[in-house]
């Protein structure tokens, strides 16, 4: 007998190691690649499955929901809270009216009010203006309460305050002793205007 034609038993474990390392990368590819697509695949449609089920209760309660949005359109209640129909540069002219008699009214000077473009927002019409103020904290508090607090509905944003210190001048010209704190306030006022038909 032939000892280089007859493999050891060394050599029959090697090929057997290697043989079951081979089927166990098999396995582990087969199990990382194709069954790991699948569970992927597998999440993604149930994701999808609760995205369309989602979709599905929104569909069927949109009646009620387009009942429930015509019933407050004809509410003639909520009217009140928009600006009173104008063409979108007058009502501009009349909010910039309403911000002076604010002001004036809370013992603050109007430095400047100025009308900003009106931008359509679905079935509203949103009309601002920007306004520039100069007082005491008591005057920024007094228009902030009155713009927010009226019919119809305003709305202040972008509210920048800026305070400095000064000494006021007294009766007789002389520079007074103490000092105050004077606010310089700028801020948007806007309101809304229903659509013709709106």
């Amino acid at each position: 007998m032939n000892p280089v034609s007859s493999p050891g038993l060394a050599q029959r474990l090697t090929a057997l190691l290697l043989l079951a390392l081979v089927i166990g990368l098999g396995y582990w590819l087969i199990d990382r690649v194709l069954i790991g697509q699948y569970r992927h695949y597998q999440a993604h449609a149930e994701r999808l499955q609760d995205r369309l089920q989602n979709l599905q209760r929104l569909a069927t309660a949109r009646p009620e929901l387009e009942k429930a949005i015509q019933t407050i359109r004809d509410d003639q209640r909520t009217a009140a809270y928009f600006l009173p129909p104008a063409p979108p540069t007058l009502a501009a002219a009349d909010l910039q009216q309403r911000v002076k008699t604010l002001v004036e009214g809370a013992g603050g000077s109007l430095l400047s009010v100025q009308a900003l473009p009106a931008v359509e927002e679905g079935e509203v019409v949103r009309v601002a203006v920007g306004v520039t103020l100069q007082g005491d904290l008591a005057v920024l508090q007094k228009t902030l309460h009155g713009l927010e607090s009226q019919v119809p509905l305003l709305f202040v944003d972008n509210l920048e305050v800026t305070a400095r210190q000064l000494r006021p001048r007294l009766p007789d010209g002389k520079v007074a002793p103490y000092t105050r704190i004077q606010l310089n306030g700028q801020f948007e006022v806007s309101g809304y205007l229903r659509k013709e038909g709106g």
